[in-house]
């Protein structure tokens, strides 16, 4: 099963989160939940097949 990891900071990149899952629509509500509170984030995405 592939995994996506996701790593979530802010505009300054301050680290705000990090998780792995492979349901794109569960990492959309988590990051949106962060959004809330943080408008600009950046988000990475690179695979997690370990």
């Amino acid at each position: 099963m592939d995994f996506i990891r996701y790593r979530v900071a802010d505009a300054d990149e301050t680290f705000l989160d990090e998780f792995a899952t492979n349901a794109p629509d569960v990492a959309e509500e988590r990051i949106d939940r962060i959004r809330r509170f943080h408008p600009d984030l950046t988000v990475t995405e690179t695979p997690d097949n370990d």
